[in-house]
């Protein structure tokens, strides 16, 4: 009898492949579709548990994520267990009879308990009966991916690039699309989150999944999901042009702003983004000194604390200009702790006296 059922689904399931996504597709639907004609498994997993939150009003998008769900079950493609069940899961939310054969299907092939497990779940969630079913093996995932590959690069960025460097962060998918146009690359990546300590278990670092779209010479941008939305939101920018974008103000500054007139949280931030860099200019490491000595009286802990993150960003450039610089503010500054940042990091660097920095009078 099972073998009866595998030649009958076999069957059910090959026929010729097609075209799929015949229409023109809204930004969320191009992101889903590219995430899905993806060969990261993460990213297929992303763009089931997006229409499994999300949803979408188009057949064309869920048949196009149960092609990738057959060309798994068939064996056409190594997919793992967690991706595999959550295609399953988001099949089974549809509660459309003409996925039922294909769960049967991917039921029947399943090897491991966990896809057993979700196929199961999802298979009955789909109650009724149809005529309609879906035939695995009709849809061309290749011709797919490139026909959208191919449109997007008709984008002209020079049209869009002040827009993206207006870019806010809470901004929707939709959004951006629309402003944007679509991106050369939809990815899936995972952002580490703030670590968070629990009494009795320990810490742990929380992360989350975030679509990526990538826009040639212009940048990179991430978008998060929270529970109740009904679009992704822009979570932050990474520009390929140098600008900085902040997390606290929700869009690009430029240096001189965040340095020259930032709060202590603000100094921290840019502090961070200093020290992950490979090289940083001699104006921007000037402007750096130029704040610290500025603001050496201050005793607000806040902006001490970003004082002190400062210092480290000089001392990890490794530039001995600032050495006996940072020697003055040890012994001027009006706190401990500055005091403290600025002689340990002074005494990281080799001085050079010939080319020493010279802070501007207040």
């Amino acid at each position: 009898m099972r073998l009866r059922l595998f030649a009958l689904l076999s069957c059910f399931f090959v026929a010729a492949p097609s075209t799929a996504l015949p229409q023109e597709l809204t930004g969320r639907e191009h992101a889903h579709a590219m995430l899905l004609l993806s060969q990261s498994d993460n990213a297929v997993k992303l763009a089931a548990w997006s229409l499994y939150h999300v949803g979408s009003s188009r057949q064309d998008i869920f048949d196009l994520l149960a092609e990738v769900t057959w060309t798994a079950c068939s064996g056409n493609r190594t997919m793992d267990s967690d991706t595999l069940s959550w295609l399953g899961k988001t099949l089974g939310n549809t509660k459309q009879a003409r996925y039922a054969g294909l769960l049967d299907f991917c039921l029947y092939k399943a090897k491991d308990e966990k896809t057993k497990k979700y196929m199961k779940q999802a298979r009955d969630n789909l109650a009724g009966t149809t005529s309609d079913f879906f035939e695995g093996g009709k849809i061309d995932l290749r011709e797919a991916h490139a026909r959208l590959t191919k449109k997007a690069s008709l984008t002209s960025r020079d049209q869009i690039s002040k827009n993206f460097d207006d870019l806010r962060q809470g901004q929707a998918l939709e959004e951006v699309y629309s402003i944007l146009g679509q991106p050369n690359e939809v990815s899936a990546t995972t952002v580490p989150g703030r670590k968070v300590g629990i009494p009795g278990v320990g810490s742990f670092r929380t992360e989350y999944d975030s679509i990526a779209l990538g826009y040639s010479e212009l940048g990179t941008v991430r978008f998060a999901y929270q529970e109740g939305q009904t679009d992704w939101k822009v979570a932050d920018v990474k520009s390929a042009k140098g600008l900085f974008w902040s997390t606290i103000d929700g869009h690009f500054v430029t240096f001189d702003e965040q340095i020259t007139s930032g709060d202590g949280l603000h100094l921290r931030e840019i502090a961070w983004y200093l020290i992950e860099q490979d090289r940083v200019q001699k104006d921007i490491l000037d402007r750096v000194a130029q704040r610290i000595y500025r603001s050496r009286q201050e005793k607000d802990g806040l902006l001490v604390d970003g004082l002190a993150w400062l210092c480290r960003a000089i001392a990890k450039s490794g530039d001995g200009r600032y050495k006996q610089f940072l020697l003055e503010v040890s012994n001027s500054a009006a706190t401990s702790k500055l005091r403290s940042y600025a002689s340990k990091t002074a005494s990281s660097l080799k001085g050079t006296p010939e080319d020493s920095f010279v802070p501007a009078s207040n």
